[in-house]
């Protein structure tokens, strides 16, 4: 079945998914399509299509050119789908086609209301023009738009009379202003609406659609309200209850759509952006950073969340902190260009209502990751507000009349599935389209305080200006981009958003975390002087999020644990916070810290948005608390509680732990089943401890094969490790050509060779590695150990040299780690403890002590165990 769509969107589709889209930048044939999907399979004489299509040519040069546009649909559509009777007369399989016009027409039908208004995305053929097409095509275009509005406002009005029916005033008023919307010239829905609204104690927005259309007759067409219009206003202003919900008469039929208040094009309009207007009033931006893991500790990421807000006050409809799920609004316009804006509606409303301190507010995550279902399709609000403890779901739409952009928001209940308050619509430009989002927001949290708790009265804003649309657009594809593991692309687009709008510091911020995350220190440097200077922008939680990402960036560990820990007591019940803590706990060797973090999160519900199902991050943070501690047993019983998903990551785990335990017969045999098993790319760690911005290391059965042959290393098997080794350089061996000839897998080859004792072919692969990249400090570092291991003290002194001299900010501690396995191979212990300290202050990840075979001789050194021992 071929899909076809002409309402607000021109969309054409083969029934396995394939875009047919061509079509539509040919206007005539897309136009000729239509009008034949339309009729639902009535025939049509080739005579009156010929005359509505070509009438400035004559019959026979018309009939010539319909049958051209008639062979050229069959050939975008397949035979069967253009039905021919005779020669005579010309229709549409509705068997193979079908269109959502003919879909909303069944669905008014058979009573299925909210399906058909869910088909009307827009007006019928919008922006289509088909040239030299005749006045018969134009006045069947306009009958035909009119009858479709008439139908949905149909459905509309149907949905109106359910819902007073049940006595729910709030959904009631929300389908009344969509009719508004629909009818915007129809006083009989405005008042119907303003009585709805009224009814259901929200007086103002029933006065503000009063003023927008009272302010739209005085602009557009000079005029005023009616006297009954206006009487109704009087008495909704004077708070009488009177002014109450009636069925005022309604005609079905739209008024003609209001002429267009500019010729500017959208498109030209959006490359500019918006600007709020100075004294806009908004909410603080409460986004926040956080601190995560990889499995091994390796990277520390640093992510701008929102965050739950904390004790709401008690309702007797709403449970006491409630939990609000923000939906994505849904893109009604039929305008692509905008479709960034039902995100950017989700962003703004959850910042707004996390400051609100009323409500607890979702993951925005989780609205991304779990919003769809496997096949793409959008999961039901009502059900992931299930799935997350969420009592309530904000949601909302957005489509467009003429030059005038409609954004509203409704509040469910999820416990009774009903809509107990509508928000808008809010009216701007479809030429600024942010402008609208301010005004919601201040209008959803205020709607939101009168839910949670019926006597609040307060109107909740803020003070700061909304971004403009194409740097937000940025920023929001930069979350995106983040929270899918792209880091470096997430700098460049949050870069890009703080360009474009100069004064979006929350896009600065996002920056300075992202590049804190790959080791950009100089830019990190840089934002942070230039955020320094903003400072009264930023709130607590935002400055501390700031000084974090500088902590870290230039390893002083101890200071962002203490950072962290206190952005989490501002935020005593956010999991992202407690992840943060955690990680930066293990950074500062404190692992009975990061275990008591990890205790307050649930992985299955708190980490539920990441796009990771195994949360190797959080089951990785708990198993090298537990390894650091030497709780091996406990470490081992940890992998049992994994998700599936990752299986070479668990043999990782649980060979790491078996190792510990002296366990080696097992931590082989388990070592053997990873090599069947497909390269991971979930998790972003690393065998070597510095990258200098290139990928991380995937997980391999050669990778995991060299990190359990350590492991058994540094717990005195030294038999075994040289077994799991072997088995790590033969999996390398039998890899495809393309596969071996790769960095990763050449490094890590070499780094098992090392572990057999076979330094001069180790060192032969790690010297082409230098020669192709020389200032890679890990090739470096290990060619300098290998040079050591030969007893080459010339080579080995020259290339410590070189390591010595890499600054810091490019390097972080890695060069002084290298430097360490050196000295300790050479044996010059106390040069060794020396470097291990200078890289601990530099910001080492302190296992890495415990990972390396070559600094066990020192763990009997009183100044070794003081640097290397836990510091809880």
């Amino acid at each position: 079945m071929i899909e076809l769509t002409l309402l607000g969107l021109h969309d054409l589709r083969s029934s396995d998914g394939r875009d047919l889209g061509s079509l539509s930048a040919q206007p005539k044939r897309f136009a000729l399509l239509a009008y034949l999907a339309v009729a639902g399979g009535g025939l049509h004489r080739r005579d009156s299509l010929a005359a509505m299509f070509w009438p400035d040519m004559d019959q026979f040069a018309a009939r010539r050119a319909l049958r051209n546009t008639l062979y050229h649909l069959r050939e975008a559509l397949g035979d069967g789908v253009i039905v021919t009777r005779g020669d005579d007369a010309v229709s549409i399989d509705a068997a193979s086609l079908t269109c959502d016009v003919t879909k909303l027409n069944d669905a008014v039908e058979a009573a299925r209301y909210e399906e058909a208004v869910a088909y009307h995305r827009g007006e019928l053929l919008a922006g289509i023009h088909v040239s030299h097409a005749g006045e018969a095509f134009e006045d069947w275009l306009s009958r035909e738009r009119l009858r479709v509005t008439a139908l949905v406002l149909r459905a509309v009005q149907a949905m109106v009379e359910r819902e007073e029916r049940a006595g729910n005033q709030s959904a009631a008023a929300h389908w009344a202003q969509r009719a508004c919307a629909l009818a915007p010239d129809d006083e009989g829905w405005l008042r119907r609406g303003m009585s709805l609204l009224h009814a259901s104690s929200d007086t103002g927005d029933a006065l503000r659609l009063y003023e927008t259309y009272a302010r739209r007759l005085a602009t557009e067409f000079a005029a005023t309200p009616s006297a009954e219009t206006e009487a109704l206003t009087a008495r909704i202003r004077s708070g009488n209850q009177t002014a109450t919900a009636r069925k005022a008469p309604v005609s079905l039929t739209p008024s003609p759509a209001s002429p267009s208040r500019s010729d500017v094009p959208v498109d030209a309009i959006l490359k500019e952006g918006h600007r709020q207007p100075p004294g806009a009033s908004t909410p603080d931006r409460l986004r926040r950073a956080t601190i995560g893991m990889t499995a091994l500790g390796a990277l520390a990421l640093l992510g701008l969340l929102a965050t739950r807000a904390m004790e709401t006050r008690h309702a007797s409809a709403i449970p006491a902190r409630a939990r609000v799920l923000v939906t994505v609004f849904d893109n009604r316009t039929g305008d692509s260009a905008l479709t960034s804006l039902g995100r950017m509606a989700q962003d703004w409303l959850a910042q707004g209502l996390t400051r609100t301190r009323l409500v607890d507010v979702v993951d925005p995550r989780v609205v991304y990751v779990q919003g769809q279902a496997v096949m793409g399709a959008v999961v039901d609000p009502v059900t992931l507000a299930h799935r997350t403890g969420a009592a309530m779901v904000v949601s909302g739409s957005y489509y467009s009349t003429g030059d005038t952009l409609f954004v509203q928001a409704a509040v469910t209940d999820v416990r009774t599935g009903r809509v107990v308050r509508v928000v808008g619509p809010v009216l701007s430009s479809v030429r600024a389209p942010v402008a609208a989002l301010d005004e919601l927001r201040s209008r959803v949290m205020s709607a939101l305080a009168t839910t949670v708790d019926p006597h609040a009265t307060q109107s909740l804003d803020g003070g700061d200006d909304i971004p403009r649309f194409n740097a937000y657009q940025a920023y929001v594809e930069g979350w995106d981009a983040f929270w899918h593991g792209d880091v470096r692309s997430s700098e460049r687009l949050f870069v890009q958003a703080a360009h474009r709008d100069t004064g979006f510091t929350l896009a600065a911020l996002a920056a300075a975390v992202a590049a804190s995350n790959i080791n950009d220190c100089p830019l990190v440097d840089s934002l942070t002087r230039v955020l320094d200077a903003r400072s009264q922008a930023l709130t607590r939680v935002d400055h501390l999020s700031l000084r974090i990402a500088d902590a870290h960036c230039h390893g002083r560990n101890d200071e962002t644990l203490r950072l962290t820990l206190e952005r989490a007591d501002l935020e005593p019940g956010n999991a992202s916070d407690q992840m943060s803590a955690a990680g930066a706990a293990l950074w500062a060797n404190r692992p009975q810290r990061a275990l008591d973090a990890l205790g307050r999160v649930d992985p299955a519900i708190d980490l539920a948005w990441s796009t990771d199902t195994t949360h190797s991050a959080y089951w990785g943070g708990v198993t090298e608390a537990l390894h650091l501690l030497g709780r091996h047993q406990e470490e081992l019983a940890t992998t049992d509680r994994m998700p599936p998903g990752s299986p070479l990551t668990r043999i990782w785990f649980r060979g790491s732990a078996l190792a510990a335990l002296s366990r080696p017969t097992a931590a082989l045999a388990l070592l053997d089943s990873a090599f069947a098993l497909p390269v991971e790319t979930a998790s972003d760690i690393g065998l070597a401890p510095f990258t200098n911005g290139r990928p991380q290391f995937t997980v391999t059965g050669g990778w995991v094969a060299n990190w359990i042959s350590r492991e058994l290393a540094v717990h005195g098997d030294t038999i075994a490790a040289r077994q799991a080794a072997m088995r790590g350089v033969a999996w390398y061996r039998s890899r495809p050509a393309p596969e071996r000839a790769t960095y990763e897998e050449r490094f890590v080859a070499a780094c098992s060779l090392e572990m057999l004792g076979e330094y001069p072919e180790a060192e032969h692969m790690v010297q082409q590695l230098v020669a192709e990249d020389s200032t890679n400090v890990d090739f470096r570092g290990e060619l300098a150990a290998l040079a050591a291991e030969r007893g080459d003290i010339g080579l080995a002194d020259s290339l410590d040299r070189w390591l010595a001299v890499q600054p810091v900010a490019r390097v972080s501690w890695t060069a002084s780690i290298y430097r360490a396995r050196v000295a300790a191979i050479l044996g010059r212990p106390d040069s060794a403890v020396a470097r291990a300290r200078d890289a601990f202050d530099e910001g080492m990840w302190p296992r890495w002590l415990h990972e390396e075979p070559a600094l066990v001789g020192l763990r009997g050194r009183p100044d070794f165990i003081a640097l290397s021992a836990p510091r809880d």
